[in-house]
């Protein structure tokens, strides 16, 4: 199978936070990068990444054990979405938080310039198991798992 080079970087970076590599991350972002949630925060409507994009990432990247199970990708003129579940475990007992997401992410230049999260948070603290979220999925298989 044949990957655009938008769809490549985007599951490069998936990889690097996968395996915690923040610096190699970053080398895919623009300077003024921006990450989006659609949903509403504890504190704010739709909470964005800040100015130090840098710091919040060293925050998020430690995580081992992240898994990305992609079912769908898509590709536009300088966008891809992916339709996926990112896993990763509880730190205390090791079960696993599976969470369904779509991401849309822009590009700029051959590096993401910005990216909106849409899921509903509170289903990453329910623990769902592979088999609820197959059975939502349904004959939706699995077309790539990124992992460390």
């Amino acid at each position: 199978m044949n990957t655009s080079p938008n769809i490549q970087l985007i599951l490069d970076i998936l990889k690097n936070e996968a395996d915690g590599n923040v610096k190699v991350a970053l080398t895919k972002m623009t300077k003024d990068y921006k990450m989006t949630w659609m949903y509403q925060g504890k504190e704010d409507l739709f909470p964005t990444t800040s100015n130090d994009v840098d710091a919040e990432l060293e925050d998020v990247y430690p995580i081992k054990g992240r898994e990305y199970d992609i079912r769908n990708i898509a590709e536009g003129e300088n966008v891809v979405m992916i339709e996926m579940i990112e896993s990763y475990p509880d730190p205390d007992d090791g079960q696993m938080y599976r969470t369904p997401q779509v991401i849309v992410l822009e590009l700029k230049d051959g590096l993401i310039r910005t990216g909106r999260h849409y899921t509903d948070p509170r289903l990453s603290f329910m623990k769902l198991t592979r088999e609820q979220l197959d059975s939502v999925l349904r004959d939706t298989k699995t077309k790539k798992i990124i992992s460390e």
